[in-house]
C-alpha cells in the first residue's frame, strides 16, 4: 500500500433500511493514515451505521467504502476485516470465551498463526491496555472498564492498521477514561472515534466530522468545529464540559465584583487561559493552562483557530 492511500475513503455513500427508511444520504469522506478523527452527531444521524458499513458488518445501498485501498465487498470481507478493527460500546459483545487469554487469542488463533505468535501477541494486546497477569481470569468477572480495555486487546491482538471505536468512553469510571485517553493519544494507529462525548474528541482527535441526518455537515479542525457553540447547538450537541467550565469560571472572574480576593486568586490560580496570535495566517491558538502552587506547570488543552489579534484573558 502507497503511503499516500488513504486509510479510509468513501465516496457518496448511501444506505436505506429494507422498510425504506434512507440513514446515509452521499458521504463522501477521506481519512489519511495516521489521522485521530471524531465522527460526532445527535442520536440517529447515523453514525453507528457508517461504523458498520466500513468493515463490511452493512454494505451499502449504493456508492463505495475502501479501507487502504481495498473496496469493501463480499469477496474482500476477510482482508478488510483483518486492516480494521471496531471496539464496539458494550464490550459484552465482544468477549465470549472462558478466559481472558482464550478472548484475546480468538483472533490470531482465526488468521491461523503458529501458537508461539498467537501467545506473544496475546501478551503484548494485554501489556498495552494494562492487563497484564490477567490471562486466566473470566472476563465476566473484571469491572466494566477492565472489560472496555479488554475489548480493545481483543481487537489489537490481529493488529489492524486503523481502529474504529464505538462510543469508547460509555459508562467508564474517571481514572479508566483517563488511561484510554492517554492510550489514545500516544497510538500511531489511525482511529476514529464515533461518540458523543465531545471532550474526549477535543482531548484525543485532530479533526471532526459532523454528521447529522445522515449528511456530514461539518469537517474541520476539531478546534474549530468543537469550539463552535451555534454549530454545535444548531446539531443537538453542546460544547465540550471542559470549554463550558472555561467559560464559566472566566465569566465569574469578569462579572462578579464582590467576588473576594481569595476566591479570585483561587479560579485564577486553577484554570487560566490566553490566546496569542502567530503564524502566517495570523490565526489565534487558544490554550488552557492548570496551574498548582507547589509546581506551576502548563498543560495544552486546544486550539481554536480563529482570526484576531492578542488578547489575554
Amino acid at each position: 500500500m502507497s503511503k499516500n492511500t488513504p486509510a479510509i475513503e468513501t465516496s457518496q455513500l448511501f444506505f436505506t433500511y429494507p422498510d425504506g427508511h434512507a440513514v446515509l444520504k452521499s458521504i463522501t469522506c477521506t481519512i489519511r493514515a495516521g489521522e485521530k478523527v471524531a465522527l460526532i452527531g445527535p442520536n440517529g444521524a447515523g453514525k453507528s451505521t457508517f461504523m458498520s458499513l466500513l468493515n463490511g458488518v452493512e454494505l451499502p445501498t449504493n456508492g463505495q467504502v475502501h479501507i487502504n485501498g481495498t473496496r469493501v465487498e463480499k469477496a474482500s470481507l476477510i482482508e478488510i476485516r483483518r486492516k480494521i478493527g471496531i471496539v464496539f460500546q458494550d464490550p459484552d459483545d465482544q468477549l465470549f470465551c472462558p478466559t481472558v487469554y482464550d478472548d484475546v487469542a480468538f483472533g490470531p488463533l482465526n488468521l491461523g498463526l503458529p501458537r508461539d505468535e498467537v501467545d506473544q501477541r496475546v501478551q503484548e494486546s494485554l501489556a498495552l491496555v494494562g492487563l497484564e497477569g490477567f490471562d486466566e481470569r473470566s472476563s465476566y468477572h473484571l469491572s466494566f472498564g477492565e472489560r472496555k480495555r479488554l475489548a480493545l486487546a481483543t481487537v489489537l491482538s490481529y493488529r489492524p492498521e486503523i481502529l474504529v471505536f464505538d462510543e469508547p468512553s460509555t459508562n467508564m469510571d474517571p481514572l479508566n477514561r483517563r488511561k484510554l485517553i492517554n492510550w489514545l493519544k500516544s497510538s500511531d494507529k489511525t482511529i476514529l472515534l464515533c461518540t458523543h462525548d465531545l471532550d474526549i474528541a477535543l482531548e484525543v482527535c485532530d479533526r471532526c466530522i459532523l454528521l447529522t441526518d445522515g449528511k456530514i455537515v461539518a469537517d474541520d479542525a476539531a478546534s474549530r468545529i468543537l469550539h463552535n457553540r451555534q454549530l454545535l447547538e444548531e446539531n443537538n450537541l453542546e460544547l465540550p464540559l471542559a470549554l463550558m467550565t472555561h467559560e464559566l469560571l472566566n465569566n465569574i472572574l469578569k462579572n462578579q465584583d464582590d467576588l473576594d480576593e481569595d476566591h479570585r486568586f483561587i479560579i485564577g490560580n486553577f484554570l487560566h487561559a490566553h490566546r496569542h496570535v502567530h503564524g502566517a495566517d495570523g490565526e489565534v491558538h487558544f490554550h488552557v493552562h492548570a496551574h498548582d502552587d507547589l509546581n506551576p506547570t502548563h498543560t495544552h488543552h486546544d486550539h481554536d483557530h480563529q482570526g484576531g489579534s492578542s488578547e489575554n484573558r
